[in-house]
């Protein structure tokens, strides 16, 4: 039996249905993971150890690896992966039909990720031990069945530390700078989901992923991120689908989500058709109540749930959070706020254009008071549904279901698992001793990286890691403590330059972004350069120059200033087939951020990250 007949089969179990406009009967709400409670974790763990004891855990990472080349930089990504996510949900409410699929926000972690809660015992647990191996959190002690068996595997691309990743205001940006799918998706794919993928590192950074529940966790919140953006601007966002797929044809609401036999369109809408679930940071209309008044054609304007009262925000020291760990919503929704009150209209002009006016757009999940959906365009087209034979608690198909595209052999290694050599450079997997540094994410494992010294005044040099990363390097990405041959210069932009000091009158003036940034966020540039990429751009190893913050002024009362994220390595970005010189200009335009958010005096509220 393949997956995708098994939908009809779990839905019968678990009691999962739709009326004949389509509205689902009921629908789980997926939660902030450190807003669960103690019962709620502990059920989602024991639902994920059962489907991993049954096989599916298995089953998900070898489809993962099935259409991996399909399904990442291209316009199939959201759409795929919003799919993916909820068939996972959709197995784990056989096991318990309340099961819903927790997210992890990870920007507010962003400064300090390996003191996040979510990477501790109490929940996902911590970095792997010389072995590799996780020991504790949820997945301590399991045995993974794919590609082989063996322990779940993390190597923190920071050796006991995270680098730091993408800020909630950079993110929040990336949203409001896109008008489009295809402008929305590079943004993201090549920001955020990157950057968590590579600071995991072990299963994380291979085909086969979806072994770490860090994966699932972080794809929900990146699925959390593209309904946000639907709800900015509903009828100029909601139904968006455009760019190209992964053959290079243009990408549309009824273009057929692989491997599944739904459309695109099918996925866009929450609480409809197949996708049961909101998400815990947004208002949205009561299903009962809606399916009753289309039935009435009373109305189709989406009706706000009841508000939830949430608790006390936890207070501001010095402009920080001492502790992200206990934010009752999410970073990106709380920053509109500080983005919209303490930026320059210079700079919300250049980074935040939909915050017009300086005001917050109206950012939910899932609906929003007073506001409607657009009705949806039609994109009906007949797929036939393959048959399916009923039964109890469905186990994973096997796995030669679907013919694997690569050859492997299995090496043996000391620790008694096995590693999995591929004749296929794109499988990304390499069959290397534990004890090497080939197997990580490509960067430093020296334990001594922070991202922001805490001890430090921001004035002293010491802030820029002199010490701490002074010599280090990898096989793909290079360490420096200063920007001494002015390579962002000459970049395009001025900004890495001069932008610190300003105009003569002391007010700060950001420069326009770097010439042609506007193909970074067209899907068609991605994908006539990617052709290429593997001969021409790859032929040059790729190397991104990474410093934790950028010998700009960052004294502007700013104990906190905002640190460069990590860049992408020479290993994730071959395992994708990613355009290089388009990563490449994702990155400049994401230190040229930070540069101007320093520059402006801005204080990131979670520029601190949580206490270890």
């Amino acid at each position: 039996m393949k997956i995708t007949t098994a939908f009809i089969a779990l839905a019968a179990i678990i009691g999962v249905g739709v009326d004949a406009q389509g509205v689902c009967g009921s629908n789980v709400i997926r939660k902030e993971v450190r807003r669960l409670t103690p019962s709620e974790w502990n059920s989602v763990s024991s639902v994920a150890r059962s489907m991993n004891d049954a096989g599916w855990l298995g089953w998900f990472a070898y489809l993962h690896n099935q259409y991996f080349n399909v399904i990442h930089g291209n316009e199939f990504f959201f759409p795929w992966h919003r799919r993916f996510i909820r068939d996972f949900e959709i197995v784990g409410q056989t096991y318990d039909r309340n099961f819903a699929l927790p997210y992890w926000d990870e920007l507010r972690d962003f400064a300090n990720p390996a003191a996040s809660e979510v990477l501790s015992a109490k929940f996902l647990g911590t970095n792997g031990r010389d072995d590799r191996c996780v020991r504790d959190g949820n997945q301590a002690g399991w045995t993974l069945t794919y590609p082989n068996r063996h322990c779940l595997r993390r190597q923190y691309n920071g050796g006991d530390r995270i680098n730091a990743w993408y800020s909630p205001e950079f993110i929040q940006s990336v949203l409001s700078r896109s008008t489009r799918m295809s402008q929305l998706r590079p943004g993201i794919e090549f920001s955020l989901h990157g950057a968590i993928h590579i600071a995991m590192g072990g299963d994380m950074v291979q085909n086969h992923s979806p072994n770490d529940f860090v994966f699932w966790i972080h794809h929900a919140n990146i699925d959390r991120i593209w309904a946000v953006w639907q709800m900015m601007n509903p009828n100029q966002n909601y139904w968006s689908m455009d760019g190209l797929d992964s053959a290079n044809r243009p990408m549309q609401l009824g273009t057929p989500v692989p491997h599944y036999n739904d459309l695109a369109g099918d996925t866009v809408q929450l609480g409809m058709k197949k996708m049961c679930y909101f998400y815990d940071n947004g208002n949205t209309i009561t299903n009962r109540r809606r399916s009753l008044l289309e039935r009435r054609g009373e109305t189709k304007k989406c009706i706000p749930r009841p508000i939830v009262s949430l608790p006390p925000l936890p207070p501001l020291v010095e402009g920080v959070f001492n502790n992200v760990n206990a934010l009752p919503v999410p970073a990106d929704t709380y920053v509109q706020a500080t983005i919209s009150q303490k930026l320059p209209p210079v700079v919300l002009d250049k980074w935040f254009p939909s915050f017009t006016g300086g005001a917050a757009p109206n950012v939910t999940t899932g609906g929003a008071p007073n506001v409607a959906i657009p009705k949806a365009p039609d994109f009906q087209v007949d797929i036939p549904s393959a048959p399916y034979i009923p039964g109890s608690v469905p186990h994973p198909p096997v796995y030669s279901a679907v013919p694997p595209p690569y050859s492997y052999s299995a090496v043996p290694t000391h620790n008694g698992y096995s590693t999995i050599a591929s004749d296929s450079t794109s499988d990304g997997y390499s069959a290397v001793d534990p004890g090497s540094s080939d197997y990580s994410s490509g960067s430093s494992t020296n334990g001594g990286y922070s991202a922001i010294d805490y001890s430090s005044s921001p004035g002293s040099s010491s802030i820029y890691g002199s010490s701490s990363n002074s010599g280090s390097s990898s096989g793909s990405d290079s360490y420096s403590t200063s920007d001494e041959d002015g390579e962002y210069a000459s970049s395009g932009s001025s900004s890495y330059g001069s932008s610190s000091s300003g105009s003569s009158s002391g007010v700060y003036i950001p420069s326009p972004l770097p010439s042609g940034s506007d193909s970074l966020y067209n899907s068609s540039a991605a994908s006539s350069s990617s052709s290429s990429s593997s001969s021409a751009a790859y032929s040059a190893v790729y190397t991104e120059e990474y410093h934790a913050f950028d010998p700009v002024d960052v004294s502007k009362g700013l104990k906190y200033p905002m640190p460069n994220p990590f860049p992408m390595t020479e290993h994730f970005v071959k395992m994708h087939n990613y355009p290089v010189a388009e990563i490449h200009k994702q990155y400049l335009i994401a230190r040229e951020f930070v540069v101007d958010m320093n520059a402006a005096g801005y204080q990131s509220p979670f520029a601190k990250g949580a206490t270890a």
